[in-house]
């Protein structure tokens, strides 16, 4: 549960640095390491969420952030890319880990 909340907070700042802030993940590091974090985050949090498809959601998404993160920095991407790409990766992150977090399976049903 503290990894799924951990990564909705990750994905929160993801689209507030997009939508607000894009000057915060200008550098390409910052993108990397939130890309690791997300992965490392869902990683940990697969053995207690209810269903697998939480986490692997996540991992893909985290993939996403550092492939976006590779082609800001060979400049194969406009800005408006950049911002959606970072903005859309923010969003699915936050829901589906705080869904994660909060859904509990009955006994019966896993």
């Amino acid at each position: 549960m503290i990894a799924n909340i951990l990564s909705t907070v990750i994905g929160l700042v993801l689209v507030y640095a997009a939508v607000l802030n894009p000057s915060l993940v200008s550098g390409v590091a910052i993108l990397f390491i939130a890309g690791i974090i997300i992965i490392a985050l869902a990683v940990w949090a697969r053995a207690r969420d209810a269903a697998v498809w939480f986490s692997q959601t996540n991992v893909i998404v985290g993939v996403c952030v550092i492939v976006l993160a590779v082609l800001q920095l060979m400049k194969l991407t406009s800005p408006l890319i950049a911002f959606w790409g970072l903005f859309w990766c923010g969003v699915i992150i936050g829901v589906v880990a705080l869904w994660a977090a909060l859904y509990r399976a009955k006994a019966s049903q896993r």
